[in-house]
C-alpha cells in the first residue's frame, strides 16, 4: 500500500487543526487566570491618562508551520507587565518553596 501526498496532507491538516484547538484552549485558560488576578482585556485609554487598571496582552492560539501549538502573547502596558512579572515571581518562589519542603 502506498501513502499518497493527499493522505499526508489530510493528516497534516488534522494535526494542525488539533494543535490549533489546543493552543486556543490554553489562550482561553490564560485569559481566565489573568481575569481572576484582576487584569482586564486591553482597552484603549486616552493618550496621556494614567490609571490603575491592569490590562492583559492580546492572546492568540496559533500553530507553527511544522504543526506545533503556540500561544502568541501580544504587547502589554508596562505597568501591567510589571504587575504580571511580580505575580509570576511570587508563584515561582512559592513553587520553589513547596519543592524544597517536600524533599
Amino acid at each position: 500500500m502506498r501513502i499518497t501526498e493527499e493522505a499526508i496532507d489530510a493528516m497534516r491538516s488534522e494535526r494542525h487543526r488539533a494543535a490549533g484547538e489546543d493552543a486556543r484552549a490554553v489562550a482561553e485558560l490564560l485569559r481566565r487566570a489573568l481575569g481572576r488576578l484582576g487584569f482586564t482585556p486591553d482597552v484603549a485609554m486616552p493618550h496621556g491618562e494614567k490609571g490603575d487598571a491592569l490590562f492583559w496582552p492580546v492572546l492568540r492560539g496559533e500553530v507553527t508551520v511544522s504543526g506545533h501549538p503556540m500561544v502568541a502573547l501580544g504587547r502589554i502596558p508596562l505597568d501591567s507587565a510589571n504587575r504580571l512579572a511580580e505575580i509570576l515571581m511570587r508563584a515561582a518562589l512559592e513553587e520553589h518553596t513547596k519543592e524544597a519542603t517536600t524533599r
